[in-house]
């Protein structure tokens, strides 16, 4: 119980403090099924999440998180960055079938 108490307490201060520009934590992007979307989809995606792992990044480097809740942002920006590869490796075997 003390570890669940502990793990909750953990993740809420790490969210409490806000970032500095008051933003706080960044929304994740949607990412597009690579099989289905547009060029310009893939591309909106892939700035998009650009610009996540950015503004992820501004926002630990701004509330300056414990390791823990720093591992567990990192994780979140990492999950996100690898589901757009997913996608785009679909993206890029469906184009590569289409062209031949």
């Amino acid at each position: 119980m003390k570890k669940t108490i502990a793990l909750v307490a953990a993740l809420a201060s790490g969210s409490a403090f806000g970032a500095c520009d008051g933003n706080g934590w960044p929304e994740r992007p949607e990412i597009p099924n690579g099989e289905v979307a547009t060029f310009e989809q893939m591309i909106e995606a892939q700035e998009a999440v650009a610009e996540f792992v950015k503004a992820g990044e501004a926002y630990m480097e701004c509330v300056k998180p414990d390791n823990f809740v720093h591992n567990y942002y990192v994780d979140r920006l990492m999950r996100a960055a690898e589901d757009f590869n997913s996608e785009r490796e679909a993206f890029l075997r469906r184009e590569a079938i289409a062209a031949n």
